[in-house]
Order: C-alpha cells, then structure tokens, then sequence
C-alpha cells in the first residue's frame, strides 16, 4: 500500500510512514531492500538513497529535492552577493515535525517554510509538541516574521539564532536557568523572534561585525536588547536601535545619555550584561551567521606547460 506524501516531507519520514502503512517494521523493510540490492554499500541507510525510496513510495524523481520557494537565503555569487533563495546554493531547511492536525495524526516530519506554529489549527507544534495556543497574537506574528523577514535572511527554526535567544533571554531568570532549550522556546517564543530580528538588522550587524569592537560592547548591545524585547515596547526597541553604533575605533553608546568610548574604554554592565559577557564570541559568531557568503565553485587547475606540450 501506498501513502499520500505532505510536500517537503523528509526521506526518512516517508519510508517510516510507507513501513507503518503496510505493517512491516522499518528495519524489515530495509532488509528486505538490501536483500533485492545487494550492491547497495553496507552503511547505506533510506537517507543516502532518496532516488530508491522515491521508486519504493512511487513518487516523481526528484521528488526530495525540495522546491527553491522553501530554501534558506544566502547569499552567493548568482546574484552578486545579496540575500536570496538560489537555486544552486540556497540550502533546504533542517527537518521540523509538522502539525498533528494537519497530518491527521501521523508523525511527519518536512523540510518546508515553517516554523513551530501552525496559524490553521492554532498549535505550537516544534519537535513533536501538540500544544493549543488559543488566540495568542504575538506568537502568530512571530511566526509570521520567523517564515518571512527572518528566512530572507537565511535564519530558520534551527540555525542557531533562535535557540541562542532563548539562552540569552533565560539568562535574565534565574530561576530558569535549566529550562531544556525546547520549554524555553515555546515560553519566550515571541521574544525570541524579536530578539533575532533586533540583532540581524543591517545596523546590528555592521556593529557586530566591526573588528574595533570589543566582547563588552557586544554583552552591552545584547543586554540592551534583551531588556528591550522582553518590556515588549517599541519605544524601548527604537532606543536600542538609536544608540549602538561605531565610527573607526570609536564606540557611541547612548540608552541613557550618550556616551563616546574612545579605543580601549569600556561601558558598564548589568547584572545579565555580565553573565552575557562568557557568551560574546557565541553571540558574534551566531548572529553573523546569516552574512556569510557561500564560495563560488572552485576552480580546476590549468594543465601545466609540461602536460600541455604533449
């Protein structure tokens, strides 16, 4: 028996699916794969051979690949190094397990456009979770902005950002400090989201990655921004966005009153400032992530002269 794949849907969760649907279990299934192909390479699992569970599921050749409206942007040589879905270099996102309700019940995982939130059946559905979310509205923008602004600039449900925003807004609790990663998330989703966004702006990240720019002026940009998302005010975020930025070797802070630090000065800290401070090369690495440029195709080498003559 055959099944009806969701678009996306991962190699691995089709053959789990096609293996449920006619009763086998997986690993018999694979077996008996192995069994009609015996040259199959010894450590090859169903994800190294997308093209023979296409034929297994009877689905179009190249059905795996995705479609480009789903990729991450990059930015890359096609398109003179702007931001973009390219066909060529643009990745597919990291596999996220789909809504319950929209699946009618299977586990089913899709590498698509998505985040941890289903706006139809209103349920926070990251990593296997099945939770009603009411009428929330800041999470549905959150989603919004994830699956929008912050795809386009290459910035997924797991790239990093997320997760390094919600150990960087945990950090202003501590009571919360052993909260797993996924119980954060689904707590101070909307912060998170914000949190990425403030600090992948063009501004943040000229200011990031400034090489005059020291750890501490780094720990005092995030903690600003963390207190700025979690008041939730936009009042608080335009401040924020006002008040870092560097010119040369000099830093000018200005939350409060202005402040010019001159090369080798230092602002002062909070209490989450200093505890975000043993995070700035995390922070700095994570959130400039996304500016990184995919090398064009290597080059072949010429023949040599010696090669040539003959």
């Amino acid at each position: 028996m055959l099944i009806e794949p969701f678009v996306g849907e991962t190699v691995g969760s089709v053959f789990h699916r096609l293996a449920t649907r006619n009763a086998v279990p997986a690993g018999e299934l694979w077996t008996t794969i192995r069994h009609a192909r015996p040259r199959l390479p010894l450590r090859t699992t169903p994800e190294l051979v997308p093209h023979l569970v296409e034929e297994l599921a009877d689905l179009p050749p190249g059905f795996f690949d995705g479609r480009r409206s789903d990729r991450l942007f990059v930015r890359c040589i096609h398109t003179e190094w702007r931001h973009s879905n390219c066909a060529t270099c643009a990745p597919l996102p990291s596999a996220v397990t789909k809504c319950r309700r929209c699946t009618g019940g299977e586990p089913v995982e899709v590498r698509t456009r998505i985040g941890a939130v289903c706006a139809r059946h209103r349920r926070w559905h990251y990593a296997g979770a099945d939770c009603d979310l009411g009428r929330s509205a800041d999470i549905f923008r959150a989603e919004r902005c994830l699956t929008g602004t912050l795809w386009e600039r290459g910035i997924g449900p797991d790239t990093g950002e997320l997760e390094l925003a919600t150990t960087l807004i945990r950090a202003s609790d501590l009571r919360r400090e052993d909260e797993s990663h996924r119980t954060a998330l689904a707590r101070h989703y909307p912060e998170a989201v914000r949190l990425v966004a403030l600090t992948t702006e063009p501004w943040a990240e000229r200011f990031l990655a400034n090489t005059n720019i020291g750890p501490i002026q780094v720990a005092a940009l995030v903690e600003a921004a963390v207190n700025a998302v979690t008041a939730g005010t936009s009042h608080d975020i335009d401040a924020v966005r006002a008040s870092f930025h560097a010119e040369g070797r000099e830093t000018v802070i200005g939350l409060d009153q202005p402040m010019r630090l001159r090369y080798g000065q230092s602002p002062s800290l909070g209490e989450l400032g200093r505890r975000i401070l043993t995070l700035a090369p995390r922070v700095r690495a994570t959130l400039l992530r996304h500016t990184d440029a995919r090398k064009p195709p290597a080059r072949q080498p010429r023949p040599s002269s010696r090669h040539a003559q003959r």
